[in-house]
């Protein structure tokens, strides 16, 4: 796969584009939260400016997968990332908690899918939530992914491997037309 030119996507109220050194502080004072952390597989915690800027100087390696700066017009507010861009993608996602309880995330999530499905030839996309993980189940739910089944997630942050579910949704669901 060839080094894919990284998109920026818009939404009503977001971007989500290319993270960047000037969005180290905010994301270092974000990230830096015990609840977030223990929801994800790779992000330790404490997490520091230095966690960050590893975290930064590792984007661009891999041509099958982007990270995304979730960026609401003030800066940054999260990520979203896509993994396995050459097979089946796999998003994953994280929201400042100041940004909790806005939909962003279901609009981030929902602009990705659009591109994913539209510019792109994925027949599927899967996702994995913790169990506990309320939130971003919720998210799944709502833009239409289908739990799979059990599987566990090793969080960094616990040091322990933790019950997940498993999402998936495929490009004849995504494409039928939605209830409101």
């Amino acid at each position: 796969m060839s080094a894919l030119v990284h998109p920026v996507l818009r939404s009503a109220r977001l971007s989500l584009r290319a993270p960047v050194p000037g969005d180290l502080d905010r994301l270092a004072h974000l990230a830096n939260d015990a609840e977030i952390a223990r929801m994800l597989e790779r992000m330790p915690h404490p997490y520091s400016r230095a966690d960050g800027e590893a975290w930064l100087a590792g984007i661009g390696g891999d041509p099958a997968k982007l990270e995304f700066a979730i960026d609401d017009g003030s800066g940054f507010i999260g990520v979203l990332s896509l993994r396995g861009l050459d097979e089946t993608p796999v998003i994953g996602y994280w929201l400042g908690r100041p940004y909790w309880g806005r939909g962003y995330m279901s609009e981030a999530v929902g602009t990705a899918l659009a591109w994913i499905f539209g510019a792109r030839d994925a027949q599927a996309v899967e996702a994995r939530a913790m169990t506990e993980n309320s939130g971003s189940r919720n998210v799944l739910a709502k833009l239409g992914f289908r739990d799979i089944g059990e599987t566990d997630c090793a969080s960094l942050a616990c040091g322990e491997t933790r019950p997940a579910r498993r999402y998936r949704l495929d490009r004849t669901t995504y494409e039928l037309p939605r209830q409101v």
